[in-house]
């Protein structure tokens, strides 16, 4: 299959929507009161879910842990896609309904106190709609509590119907909060200055641009090269991105990105240029990265995520990144985010620079 042919494809069958007909929510808020709200709280990646013990502890809660509490590929230590924390319906209240993110689970023929409790989220005509078409089992609203909150109803006539609908929707429920995560980072990285002139930079010497936040900063390039390296060193976190691009001649290249990696990394990054510095960074190869084909951009890619680590073992971390073709220009570039903050958890900043990366525009992509 050609490049071209997939991308098409893929994105096509990736943006399809299945329309959900709205449930209405027993206890929204009026239009005027959502500006009396607070501001949603909570870390980054975190989900409050409010169901039932019973459900908690059953089939149907073990898929929900499947769903949204998955290992993320690509770190050192091991990592929940979400952190989730419990919640049972009666205990919901408070400080907790100004959660950032709020998963609440309904099972319509259980009638324990909890499952009665979390009923009262619907009208009785939602629940009779609910009752009558196994089809309906999600709804997402926003602000339902607090500002910038995102809310998801998940709701079947039965544990097994319920089930069945998650087990099938594991990816799309997955990306719904994926997404809004990745919006919630854009907007704080680019919330203060955007290096913009950095960007134009870019784009004079190498015909392509990347947004860059606030506090980076350029720390190797060259027009004559086609290697550039951008960082924001913090005292525990130091985060990297690096953009290497050469001639395309062959699909070959994709079925062994790791390699155009070190190609990149054995030549250009090391821990000290000033001090004349012999280590340089390969990948890892105990732990082989995890390659998967994906959408970037409308363009056919392959992102891949593992860890990398210098020759000397002084240092090391995970990265992610995606190689792909600008066939205008006859370009295969390799954009990467890497991360070195030893000791700490490392899936929020895997996220901040995945979507870094998902800025990257070459210079046909530019609208004028």
């Amino acid at each position: 299959m050609k490049i071209s042919d997939f991308a098409s494809d893929f994105f096509i069958r990736l943006t399809t929507i299945i329309l959900i007909p709205v449930i209405v929510v027993a206890c929204g808020n009026g239009k005027g009161d959502k500006q009396l709200l607070p501001r949603a709280s909570g870390a980054s990646g975190e989900i409050i879910l409010v169901m039932d013990s019973l459900h908690w502890t059953s089939e149907l809660g073990a898929q929900i842990k499947k769903t949204f509490k998955p290992l993320v590929e690509g770190l050192p230590r091991p990592e929940p896609l979400f952190t989730v924390r419990y919640i049972r319906p009666q205990d919901f209240k408070s400080i907790l309904k100004n959660a950032r993110n709020i998963i609440v689970v309904v099972v319509l023929d259980n009638n324990s106190p909890g499952s009665r409790r979390a009923k009262q989220f619907f009208t009785p005509n939602s629940l009779k709609i609910i009752q009558e078409d196994t089809s309906r089992y999600w709804l997402s609203k926003q602000n339902e509590w607090a500002k910038g909150q995102e809310v998801l109803y998940l709701f079947g006539k039965n544990e097994t119907v319920l089930t069945n609908r998650i087990i099938e929707n594991r990816e799309k429920l997955q990306m719904h909060f994926n997404n809004i995560e990745k919006k919630r980072v854009m907007a704080s990285l680019y919330k203060a200055k955007e290096l913009k002139k950095l960007g134009d930079l870019l784009i004079r010497n190498h015909q392509f641009t990347i947004r860059i936040p606030f506090g980076w900063r350029i720390d190797f390039e060259d027009k004559d090269t086609n290697f550039i390296w951008l960082r924001n060193p913090g005292i525990s976190v130091d985060k990297s991105i690096f953009i290497y691009y050469k001639d395309y001649t062959s699909e070959d290249i994709f079925e062994y990105p790791a390699i155009m990696r070190n190609e990149a990394t054995r030549k250009y990054v090391y821990d000290d240029k000033e001090q004349n510095d012999t280590s340089y960074v390969v990948v890892e190869t105990l732990l082989p990265p995890v390659i998967q084909q994906v959408n970037f951009n409308k363009k056919y890619a392959v992102e891949v995520r593992g860890l990398w680590k210098t020759n000397n073992l002084s240092m090391g971390g995970p990265f992610i990144s995606y190689l792909f073709v600008d066939e205008k220009l006859g370009r295969v570039y390799y954009i990467d985010g890497f991360v070195y903050s030893p000791s700490k958890d490392q899936r929020e900043s895997i996220r901040e620079l995945k979507t870094i990366l998902s800025t990257f525009r070459t210079e046909s992509e530019i609208a004028p």
